[in-house]
């Protein structure tokens, strides 16, 4: 009788997704490698929100993250360290961003479902440097940019080819790869249908983005708007949210702009390929015209303004092909709308380390060396089919809400429009089925469900 052994993960992409799975995989002791495109572990962009269902998320992938999380993450102002106090179940104030009613409050969105604060934010550099310390140094190989993925018949691998011409091999294959992520484009979704499934959508949308120091938040905007908690101000086709972050030290601004309407010369693949715009501030404050004081002045002190396409994933049939699997933005990426990009990324996290965890783990011995790989990689392959049943259905469905969502908040929703009254109701429930998750019921269901695949074969 052999000795089990266990098998090899392969992680694409050391972003956020990338690393919390490593993480959790570290944890339930499955040896696998980070293969990362950059030179070293980073993140692009500012402040991240976090729901309560992200917090939980987090946590349950490994407890040490709390101490990461004490280290960077923002609360309401007056909450204390656990994010506890009066206001604690607040994640945004909604507010009219139109000249006239400026700051008028539509509603306070609350979460009531558990003890998790509402809101939370963290720089991303920051929370990354934190859960870096998290996992093994030896784990990553750096200045792997992933061009192909193969089937080795006669060892029963996955061979993993990179852009400078060197190769691995890997048991199965987690694709953390993003948004243009090439395990999907190139492996997972290949069929006819699947050709524009595969690739990202433009969205219409288009970003803008600002850092602020506090004081000088509050100078630019005369004090109008409060710099201790959430606020999202709503416009035609637009929206402006802003929150604080580093501990309550600057002022993340995002301002989201539907262009819909707008005449573009460009083609489906130059936007592809040119995400980011420099634009004047004539441009930008065109896009934001009739919005209260305020904002406009917080948009003209945003320094040589840049505009950033919002794309999204369509959804695909599948997320697994054999054992090769897509995770975080590489298999539903979102608009930032609802904040979840990054928190269903948490949630995938979670559930496929665990999922492997605890079925890879009791998995028992062969005979020999051929029928433990054979079992083995039936054993994967139910992980993965668990995993994306598990996962599928509710991360697209955060994704075609989260376009709802942005065109709620820019008096555009269906049966909605600029009816306020509407909009609260709306907007007062509409987040609670992403927050109130049971997320130890997902990975005991996820388990349950490869069980059983894995006893059928």
């Amino acid at each position: 009788m052999l000795s089990h052994q266990k098998p090899t993960i392969a992680i694409v992409g050391g972003g956020l997704a990338g690393l919390t799975l490593s993480i959790g995989l570290t944890r339930k002791g499955i040896p696998h490698t980070i293969y990362e495109s950059a030179a070293k572990f980073a993140e692009i962009g500012a402040g991240i929100a976090l729901g309560p269902n992200s917090i939980t998320a987090l946590e349950l992938i490994d407890p040490r993250i709390k101490d990461v999380l004490k280290k960077c993450v923002s609360y309401n102002e007056g909450l204390d360290g656990q994010g506890e106090g009066v206001g604690a179940d607040e994640w945004l104030d909604i507010r009219i961003g139109e000249e006239q009613d400026f700051n008028s409050i539509i509603t306070t969105i609350r979460h009531t479902g558990s003890d998790k604060p509402g809101r939370a934010c963290v720089h991303r550099a920051k929370f990354l440097e934190g859960l870096i310390d998290l996992i093994p140094p030896s784990t990553a190989v750096f200045g792997k940019s992933l061009t192909s993925i193969t089937e080795v018949p006669s060892t029963g691998k996955l061979s993993l080819s990179f852009a400078d011409g060197t190769s691995a091999t890997a048991d199965a294959i987690i694709a953390c790869d993003g948004i243009k992520s090439v395990a999907r484009q190139n492996y997972v979704l290949t069929g006819p249908i699947d050709q524009k499934i595969s690739r990202p959508v433009f969205t219409n949308d288009v970003a803008y983005r600002g850092m602020f120091p506090r004081d000088r938040f509050s100078q630019i905007v005369d004090g109008a708007i409060s710099t201790g908690k959430g606020n999202l101000f709503c416009g035609p086709s637009s929206y402006v949210v802003m929150y604080p972050v580093e501990k309550g030290a600057m002022m993340n601004v995002v301002a989201i702009k539907n262009i819909s309407s707008q005449k573009s010369q460009a083609t489906s693949s130059q936007r592809e390929t040119n995400w980011v715009q420099n634009v004047t501030q004539e441009t930008m404050l065109e896009d934001f015209e009739g919005w209260g004081a305020p904002i406009k002045a917080l948009l003209k002190n945003i320094e040589s303004p840049q505009r950033w396409a919002l794309y999204d994933h369509l959804p695909a049939s599948t997320f697994v092909k054999g054992r090769v699997a897509l995770m975080g933005d590489a298999a539903h990426a979102t608009t930032p709308h609802q904040g979840q990009g990054a928190g269903m990324a948490f949630e995938d996290s979670l559930v496929l380390s665990n999922i492997l965890g605890q079925v890879l783990n009791e998995a028992p011995t062969q005979e020999s060396e051929v029928q433990e790989t054979v079992h083995m990689n039936k054993c994967i392959e139910s992980c993965l089919q668990a995993y994306d049943e598990v996962r599928r259905l509710r991360t697209q469905k955060v994704t075609a809400t989260s376009r709802e969502m942005g065109e709620i908040i820019g008096f555009a929703g269906k049966g909605i429009g600029r009816d306020l009254g509407k909009l609260k109701a709306n907007l007062d429930v509409r987040m609670n089925w992403i927050w109130d998750v049971d997320l130890p019921g997902e990975i005991t269901r996820g388990v349950v469900i490869a069980r059983k695949l894995n006893s059928s074969v």
